[in-house]
């Protein structure tokens, strides 16, 4: 058993002193830096993993109950006094000391508040505000409005200000610039700025009170009324009122609840959260022994509907016909088929005696969602397959932490292996955890699991699911009802006991790194969580990432190699295209050679993919005559210009090239794809004037354009823009699959996963995007890509080609992605990383300052820095080097200029030795302007 669970026997048996102190740590809701520790009053039943109340910082905030205190420090010999926890505020826990484990680690080493930990980690609908009211008092009540408001002073008025920001407002796109453009997630952090600051931004007053009421004060405040006299005026009106309507008289309030003529009461914001629940009608069973029943009482007995005739309407007929036909089933059911609400012959069957109605639970799902999956037959496993299959059993069968690289070429099997060891697991009545980088993968993961475990039940913890779809799929995992749970990177938190097994595919995917908020690595969350259950891990990729390689020649992982598809599949031919001698005419996206073998797919009814990691209709509008770009007024990002989203009718012309004069009113968006601001066309260059404005570069949207007008063929496009539609990812993905295109053209999406059975041929456009990125893993990035997108053709009997479009055909991450040859691109970058000093010879540690003024910020993260290298000079520290700081690749986003400093050190220790002692001295004196983000491991520079 785990150690985790260890520590729950030894909390179980502590000492009568311990029991009667009741003293448990919480995670506040809070940037505060640590758990504090709480008293349970008398009477108040608390367990690890409750959602609590406790008052902090002269507030009250919700925190999550992480673990009894030590019982071996007791409350009278403390330094000061506990505070006591305020409510429970969900009886059900929602994590154990195992998930409790997690979080603290997870804090430590990523250096995030631990509360806002808890929150990022649970499903919204588990984690709802605190919702904080202000309401009359029975003193108050007694006493009336007019004994309450007092004396009235003279001549008095209503002084409070209230200061309103808007939405989103609409801007021209380079006019002036926005007074309150909204702070964009990927900067809005917590432990930005000294937490002095953070925890209580606005006074004493809790988050909650800043929300909009439907009725603000600032309707009020104009009339010859005291801020005194609007409240209980209000309040008598209504009883009790959002805190946030009287925000700006926060000492009339004060004033108010210390006169006990009015009280704050606090709930939860429970919208969209919650249980959902249903009725199911069931046929009343007849009872075995109806003179047992009811022996010697004066009650009625129950009619039987076997042996009593009971009279119904043509209604009633109707659902009882169905009723008594069918297992217990939800009224919802029944509604769809009758089309129309039956609660009523419902409630009627029931007291006639015919059915039972219960409310019960209902659990939210969509089995809908899962994708239609085809697959080669599996007749009998490869001797690689055989061999990885008996090696991870072997594991299973000790239960012992025990790490695997199943390294196997796209299209090797590798989803084969991971169902078997999954099902080996589940027999021996262990939890499996199966982890995929993006949400299209885990829909077809799921139509894999249904198809081989057709009456298992398994949960599904991703953000495609709705809000209450989390919540349901949450608390079926914490309540040990489904034994697997499957997902995206957030499904390494899932709340599972007992865990045997763990499966991270496609491992080397940068998508398993989240980018804002806790900044976590998923991949190497679900080796620490396979760690401490003592269960097995497999880590599968076709082109594993240097890292992960690494340790498997270093034997810190198993090696079990696929190295050739089943079957009479053969990996795809794959050609390097070099566009360089093509000169002006390489502006056409497709060169003539791809265009030919298109023309020859098409013919043979095989489909084609085409990929460009890269969105909409043209990437760089330019100004031909003063070569001026057009950029977005809040980014250093170049604006990309899109279909409209309303636009109804097809365009003809060739949007690569033409100018603004030419297009119509509303025809296009430009959109920028750092903050989503969106922008008409402007007529002429804003720099010069001039209508010499060309958009140049090429994108999913103009791509699909060229090609279904090229060769008269449909076509599906695969991409964020087109996926982010309720059932978009389905319907594409089930389309291609079924046939219903010719062809799909698709970002990273399309890339990696998907097994289509006609796809023979697959197209790489601009296969160079990639290697001019400001980041050191820019090569190893590429061939992955490269691999992946070029494994989904020839999945069959029919042989793949694939045709890569470059600039510089002799990069080694080219050149050995034709030969599907990983082992010659692992040397190459590995000596460049050895030489440079990156992963996986040091670890790093980005810290990121942003804000609204450039000099500010730069002095900012000048002075920081400079703070850093004093403190490895002082401590005479070895190992750990300073870079920086320097404007951030991506140097303003959102209104917010950014600096950043690299910190390398050889050893994941020093380098936690050192941020430890650094940032609480630059959060001591950062500006309040200026906000703080720490990434460990970081995977985006930009």
């Amino acid at each position: 058993m785990p150690a985790v669970n260890d520590a729950s026997s030894q909390y179980s048996g502590a000492s009568e002193l311990y029991e009667q102190s009741r003293v448990f740590k919480v995670a506040v809701n809070s940037p505060a830096p640590d758990l504090y520790s709480y008293l349970a009053p008398p009477g108040l039943k608390v367990e690890t993993g409750q959602m609590v109340r406790v008052p902090f910082g002269g507030r009250e905030l919700t925190g999550y109950v992480m673990e009894p205190e030590d019982p071996t420090t007791p409350p009278e010999k403390r330094s000061y006094k506990l505070k006591e926890i305020s409510a429970v505020l969900a009886a059900e826990p929602l994590f154990d000391l195992e998930l409790t484990k997690l979080v603290k680690f997870v804090a430590n080493y990523y250096f995030y508040p631990p509360g806002l930990c808890v929150n990022e980690i649970l499903p919204g609908g588990l984690s709802p505000k605190l919702k904080v009211e202000l309401k009359l008092t029975k003193k108050a009540l007694a006493a009336g409005l007019s004994a309450c408001l007092g004396a009235p002073k003279a001549g008095a008025k209503a002084k409070a200000k209230i200061s309103s920001k808007g939405g989103p407002k609409s801007v021209p796109l380079f006019g002036p610039e926005p007074k309150d453009l909204p702070e964009g997630e990927l900067e809005n952090q917590p432990y930005a700025s000294p937490i002095s600051e953070n925890i209580d931004p606005a006074g004493d007053w809790p988050d909650a009170a800043r929300l909009s009421s439907s009725e603000p004060a600032a309707a009020l405040a104009g009339k010859d009324q005291s801020p005194r006299e609007i409240i209980l005026r209000r309040l008598f009106e209504a009883g009790a009122i959002a805190l946030s309507e009287f925000q700006p008289w926060k000492k009339v309030v004060s004033q108010l609840v210390k006169e006990e003529l009015a009280e704050l009461a606090y709930g939860l914001d429970s919208q969209g959260t919650g249980f959902s629940y249903e009725w199911r009608l069931s046929v009343r069973p007849e009872p075995a022994n109806e003179a047992a029943e009811s022996p010697g009482s004066g009650e009625k007995k129950r009619s039987s509907p076997l042996k009593k005739p009971v009279r119904l309407g043509p209604k009633e007929q109707l659902l009882w016909d169905l009723v008594k036909k069918a297992p217990p089933t939800p009224l919802s059911h029944y509604r769809q088929i009758l089309a129309g609400n039956v609660l009523v012959q419902a409630r009627s069957l029931e007291r006639k005696g015919l059915i039972d109605l219960e409310r019960r639970e209902r659990f939210r799902d969509d089995p809908e969602r899962a994708l239609s999956v085809s697959g080669p037959t599996i007749e009998a496993l490869t001797p690689d397959q055989l061999v990885a299959v008996e090696a991870i059993g072997a594991a299973l069968d000790k239960r012992e932490n025990k790490g695997f690289l199943l390294f196997g070429v796209t299209g090797s099997g590798k989803t084969e292996v991971y169902l078997q060891a999954t099902a080996k697991a589940l027999d021996a009545g262990r939890g499996v955890l199966w982890l995929a980088p993006e949400i299209a993968l885990t829909m077809g993961l799921e139509g894999r699991i249904r198809q081989r475990f057709p009456s298992l039940a398994f949960s599904v913890l991703h953000s495609g699911l709705s809000q209450g779809q989390r919540h349901d799929h949450w608390l079926a995992i914490r309540r040990g009802d489904c034994r697997l749970a499957i997902g995206a990177r957030s499904a390494v938190f899932a709340p599972m006991a007992d865990i045997g097994l763990i499966v991270v595919d496609e491992e080397h995917d940068w998508a398993y790194k989240q980018d804002d908020g806790l900044r976590y690595q998923g991949r190497d969350l679900a080796a620490w969580r396979a760690k401490e259950a003592g269960a097995a891990l497999i880590l599968g990729s076709a082109t594993p990432s240097v890292e992960t390689y690494r340790r498997a020649l270093n034997g810190q992982l198993t090696l079990l190699r696929l190295q050739s598809r089943p079957g009479q599949a053969v990996m795809p031919k794959v050609k390097l295209i070099d566009r360089r001698s093509e000169g002006k005419g390489g502006r056409d996206p497709i060169a003539p050679e791809v265009r030919a073998a298109l023309k020859e797919t098409f013919e043979r009814g095989e489909q084609v993919l085409m990929f460009i990691n890269r969105r909409g209709l043209a990437n760089m509008p330019i100004c031909l005559s003063c070569g001026q770009s057009l950029k977005c007024p809040h980014c250093s990002l170049t604006l990309t210009l899109h279909s409209n989203p309303d636009e109804r009718a097809s365009q003809s012309e060739d949007d690569r090239d033409v100018s603004f004069a030419e297009m119509k009113k509303h025809e296009n968006l430009l959109i920028c794809h750092g903050c989503g601001y969106r922008a008409a066309l402007p007529k002429q260059c804003p720099q010069c004037e001039s209508f010499l404005v060309r958009y140049l570069g090429v994108g999913t949207e103009s791509l699909i354009r060229e090609m279904e007008k090229s060769f008269d063929k449909k076509g599906l496009r695969l991409d964020t823009d087109s996926a982010k539609r309720k059932g978009g990812l389905k319907a594409i993905l089930d389309g291609f699959a079924k046939g219903e295109a010719d062809f799909l053209v698709g970002t990273q999406m399309a890339a990696k996963g998907h097994d289509f059975s006609n796809l023979t041929m697959v197209g790489v456009v601009e296969a160079d995007l990639g290697l001019n990125v400001a980041d050191f893993r820019a090569a190893e990035r590429t061939f992955q890509l490269l691999c992946q997108v070029s494994g989904r053709a020839g999945r069959r009997e029919r042989p793949g080609l694939v045709y890569i479009q470059t600039l510089c055909p002799e990069h080694y991450a080219l050149t050995a992605a034709q030969e599907h040859d990983y082992q010659t691109f692992f040397e190459n970058e590995i000596a460049v990383r050895e030489e440079l000093g990156y992963p996986p010879f040091a670890r790093m540690a980005l810290l990121r300052f942003s804000g609204p003024g450039d000099a500010e910020t730069a002095a900012e993260a000048e002075a920081s820095a400079e703070l850093g290298r004093k403190l490895i000079e002082a401590k005479n520290l070895s190992g750990l080097d300073i870079f920086g700081p320097a404007p951030s690749p991506m140097s303003k986003l959102r209104e917010k200029y950014r600096h950043q400093i690299m910190l390398r050190a050889f050893s994941a220790e020093e380098r936690h030795r050192l941020l430890r002692r650094w940032l609480p001295m630059i959060r001591s004196r950062l500006s309040k302007n200026v906000r703080l983000s720490v990434d460990i491991d970081p995977y985006n520079l930009l």
